[in-house]
């Protein structure tokens, strides 16, 4: 019997400036979707920036408090 595990990376990396900027770097999925979400509702607060190679995205987060509901990965 082979048994074979499909590992997945989620990575999230939340990196704050001093003029009450953060930079969000995440390879989650199901966080991107939140921050989309977040992006299209409040463009003058948050604003997706850049997608990666390995299909991670940044965001820029103006001076707000977020909160992000996380996904068990099962």
């Amino acid at each position: 019997m082979t048994n074979s595990l499909t590992m997945c990376k989620l990575e999230t990396m939340i990196y704050a400036s001093e003029d009450g900027t953060y930079s969000v770097f995440t390879l989650n999925p199901d966080l991107q979707k939140q921050l989309d979400a977040f992006a299209s509702q409040h463009p003058e607060v948050c604003q997706r920036k850049t997608r990666g190679e390995a299909g991670g995205v940044t965001y820029q987060v103006r001076g707000t408090a977020l909160t992000v509901q996380p996904v068990r990965v099962s």
